[in-house]
């Protein structure tokens, strides 16, 4: 009895297509070393406060979180991405469905008569139900079925990869156009400065104290500084189309009035930062669930080589009056086994290229993982580079402005020419800008590290 009772079972799990031909999935090893390191020596040391926070978390300005905000409601990417998901789960549901018996109903009716004949039109009524179901003993409907459901869940993780992706976009489209504005705002102040310091040498030269060459020389920077407010001015038309793009709308800017005093902090990293963080990037857990479909297609490839069982029957009944249609029915059950022999190798080929493609998963997968680590350590070691550029540039900017104002004071007094302050002016003028721009560049590497680690995500 006990025996009869384990067969049983074996027969019903093997009727629910539990048998796959599948290979057993492992995730490949890493191709990448264990923890980040700054260099070849010494690891990333990180306080131990880490938390996988959210772009709403991260982002204190106020004015890039309503931006955000307005992107991920309207931004075609996104709803694309969104509209794929929907594609891959409709795709899973028509090709799952193939695994469970499909019941068809049909009815008729039939008009006949004989062209030489009075005797009238005849009545004929036909109605049926047709059943068909695939045993599918070794799980080759299964297996197609879970790669679908693979595919399902890499959409997923390819609208999570859009979605951090936008909210890197809009926030570096943020603080590029505040960039642009600032050097803009830098550039008027400096052109307002110019003028001063062309109409006081305009009154030195009435008064003999100057000459027409230190004259010509303000001049020459008045309109250099005309031209690099124009480019600056260009720049930010270009920042506000690039992110009203972004956002998906054209009716929201950045109010240039409104200057926040938030700056961006930065990322803060778990101590002895794992490459393990790396697998919760979605463009990786993508790549995983591709592996992980192509390994369900090697096992729907392997099952081709042996029987398919198909249960096919029917209820049928015809009559010329609908009242008795089954009286006269009819029934059958038509079992029916496939096996192939030849084929020309078109099996064998199927499963080689489902092989193949397996093998192609795994290089893509570890193809993502290298990528993944090298944008996370390329951010690291830019980050105490950008550090350190921008505390030397605050202190060459200050000791530029010192330099400047006794320039001023010397050639008031006649003792240099006018050529030393205009020398210092545009030093002081391209150092602030140099300044913006590194503090731009630090503010992207934030950004770039804090989504390469696959945060953003978080609402």
């Amino acid at each position: 009895m006990h025996n009869l009772k384990l067969l049983t079972l074996s027969g019903i799990f093997v009727l629910t297509g539990c048998i796959s031909l599948a290979p057993n999935y492992s995730r490949p090893d890493s191709p990448v070393p264990q923890q980040f390191s700054l260099s070849q020596n010494q690891l990333v040391s990180t306080p131990a406060n880490y938390q996988d926070t959210g772009w709403r978390r991260f982002f204190g300005d106020p004015q890039v979180k309503k931006l955000i905000g307005e992107a991920l409601l309207n931004n075609r990417d996104l709803r694309m991405a969104a509209l794929k998901v929907q594609e891959a789960r409709a795709q899973y549901g028509v090709t799952d469905a193939d695994r469970y018996p499909q019941l068809n109903a049909t009815a008729s009716k039939t008009w006949s008569g004989k062209l030489a004949d009075d005797s009238g039109t005849r009545q004929q009524y036909q109605a049926g139900l047709d059943l068909n179901y695939d045993l599918d003993f070794f799980g080759r409907l299964k297996n197609l079925s879970e790669a679908e459901r693979q595919n399902y869940f890499a959409s997923e993780e390819a609208r999570r990869a859009v979605h951090i992706l936008l909210i890197a976009n809009v926030s570096q489209g943020y603080f590029r156009q505040r960039l642009a504005y600032a050097q803009l705002q830098v550039a008027q102040e400096t052109l307002a400065n110019y003028r001063q310091s062309y109409a006081f040498i305009e009154k030195q030269l009435v008064t003999g104290s100057s000459n027409v060459l230190a004259l010509e020389q303000a001049r020459g920077v008045i309109e250099s500084t005309r031209s690099d407010i124009a480019k600056r001015k260009g720049e930010l038309a270009q920042a506000n189309n690039a992110l009203q793009l972004l956002l998906g709308t054209y009716n929201t800017l950045p109010d240039d009035t409104a200057v926040s005093e938030v700056d961006i902090n930065g990322v803060t990293l778990p101590p002895s930062l794992s490459s393990q963080i790396l697998l919760q990037r979605p463009d990786i857990m993508q790549a995983e669930h591709g592996l992980l479909a192509a390994n369900a297609n090697i096992g729907a490839a392997r099952a081709a080589f042996f029987p398919s069982i198909t249960l096919t029957g029917s209820l049928s009944g015809s009559s010329t009056d609908l009242s008795s249609l089954f009286s006269n029915g009819m029934w059958n059950f038509i079992p029916k086994i496939e096996l192939p022999i030849f084929n020309a190798g078109r099996n064998q080929s199927s499963l080689d290229l489902a092989e193949i493609r397996q093998q192609q998963s795994v290089v893509n997968y570890e193809q993502k993982i290298e990528s993944a680590f090298k944008e996370v350590a390329d951010t690291l070691a830019l980050r105490q580079s950008l550090a350190d550029q921008l505390a030397a540039q605050k202190r060459y900017l200050a000791s530029l402005q010192i330099t400047l104002q006794r320039a001023q004071t010397l050639y008031q007094h006649g003792a240099v020419s006018y050529i030393e302050v205009l020398d210092a002016e545009r030093s002081l003028f391209a150092t602030r800008q140099t300044l913006l721009d590194l503090n731009y560049a630090r503010q992207v590497n934030e950004i770039t590290l804090f989504t390469a680690l696959g945060g953003g995500w978080i609402e």
